[in-house]
């Protein structure tokens, strides 16, 4: 897997796609979202503060698979924009002495082996991305968005 992009540039570049057409950004995941039906689960990635010693919540949710990254990041409340690609979590995340961090999301590691089977979008009545739901072939679940946009991933 290539670097990517790191998650301030992806969140730059979807932001701005996002003011110019919500709904084609909506729909363009739609279409995505179907080409990871099949891939395995690799890791569960979030951000973590070292400082505080917490997961840090409201910053994207990087579910890597094998052949990309399915990310979700939160844009104006309630809504989402997910992006499809790879994120360099490798790369710091923030200021030199910074203590946030990119690591396995421990609540949803049990995702990793797991096949995706299904994504399913949520909208609002506007057509725009408020939540995901990603369906593994045990039967679990991964919310990213969602009612709780701010709240971390959960497994459902």
């Amino acid at each position: 897997m290539n670097r990517g992009v790191g998650a301030a540039t992806a969140f730059a570049r979807l932001y701005h796609r996002w003011f110019d057409d919500p709904l084609a950004l909506a729909d363009e995941s739609a279409r995505q979202a179907h080409a990871v039906v099949g891939e395995q689960v690799a890791d569960v990635l979030a951000l973590w503060d070292e400082r505080a010693r917490s997961w840090l919540p409201g910053t994207p949710t990087v579910l890597r698979l094998e052949a990309c990254d399915l990310a979700a990041f939160a844009m104006r409340a309630p809504h989402i924009a997910l992006l499809f690609g790879t994120v360099d979590t490798a790369a710091p995340t923030a200021a030199l002495g910074c203590a946030l961090h990119w690591e396995c999301f421990r609540p949803c590691s049990y995702a990793i082996d797991h096949t995706v089977v299904d994504i399913e979008l949520e909208t609002d009545e506007k057509g725009l991305l408020v939540g995901a739901q990603v369906a593994l072939d045990d039967g679990g679940r991964i919310a990213l968005g969602g009612h709780a946009v701010r709240a971390l991933p959960c497994a459902v």
